[in-house]
């Protein structure tokens, strides 16, 4: 790793859960994916960060997640200077990532998913079982996350299977959830529900950074958005202070053009 892990020295923002200061990643072919990105999220909110493919989103939320390691810049969480090393050690703080594609093991059932990998290992008894099944039933009523518990994950169609990797974060009791493109899975239908879901979330103190490229997806479920372009941040935004074009304008870095009526053609 090329320089000194932390060169950001400036005081935490106590409204702020996590925050980011100058993330610059740097790979060994020279491309550089992030240059000098700050970013940070608020406890209970649900925070868009919005770009073209390509923009840095998935880079700077896997360094933020642990599975990735920047090449200089400072993280900190609840006002504390951390370095994450891994995504275990991101979701021991309270961080947790649900990806495009999903860590789950097909032939176990969504109970086992859920319970995949917990503290303690072993066999998952009748006694844990029905422990761990109280627990996930708690978090669904609450949440409004409903998902069958006992089906195994293969046979469950990819909508459902999302929600087993939220519930797989949301019973490790994190309190930032990042979700990677997460619509791009579902019908809009099933995307309307997730929205309802992260309000939810959001109402009970949870945080959300809400990864996506859909304009309308950032005005319908988020609080504030960051809007990166070419691994820089360009602007942050309170989302009812922003609209579409504006939006759009940033991703692209111009204005972009008015969209022309059709002339009328006879049948």
């Amino acid at each position: 790793m090329a320089g000194p892990f932390f060169l950001y020295t400036s005081p935490m923002t106590p409204e702020n859960l996590i925050e980011a200061h100058g993330i610059t990643k740097t790979y060994p072919d020279g491309t550089v994916a992030l240059s000098g990105v700050d970013f940070a999220v608020r406890p209970g909110e649900v925070h868009g960060l919005l770009g073209e493919n390509g923009a840095g989103k998935t880079t700077l939320t896997k360094i933020l997640s642990g599975l990735l390691h920047p090449t200089s810049g400072e993280i900190r969480w609840q006002g504390e200077r951390v370095r994450l090393l891994s995504p275990r050690e991101a979701l021991q703080l309270g961080i947790g990532m649900v990806h495009q594609h999903f860590a789950l093991v097909g032939p176990f059932t969504g109970l086992e998913n859920v319970a995949l990998g917990e503290e303690g290992g072993g066999a998952l008894g009748p006694v844990r079982a029905t422990a761990i099944r109280r627990r996930v039933e708690e978090i669904m009523e609450e949440s409004g996350l409903a998902a069958p518990l006992d089906v195994p994950v293969e046979d469950l169609p990819v909508g459902v299977q999302q929600r087993i990797e939220i519930l797989k974060m949301l019973y490790r009791e994190v309190d930032l959830l990042i979700l990677d493109e997460p619509t791009a899975v579902l019908t809009p239908q099933e995307a309307d529900e997730l929205f309802g879901v992260l309000r939810n979330l959001a109402a009970q103190g949870k945080s959300v950074v809400f990864i996506t490229h859909k304009l309308h997806e950032i005005m319908a479920v988020t609080d504030r958005v960051t809007v990166l372009r070419g691994g820089k941040v360009v602007a942050v935004r309170d989302t009812q202070e922003t609209s579409v074009e504006e939006l759009a304008q940033l991703m692209v870095g111009k204005e972009l053009p008015a969209l022309r009526e059709r002339a009328e053609r006879p049948p």
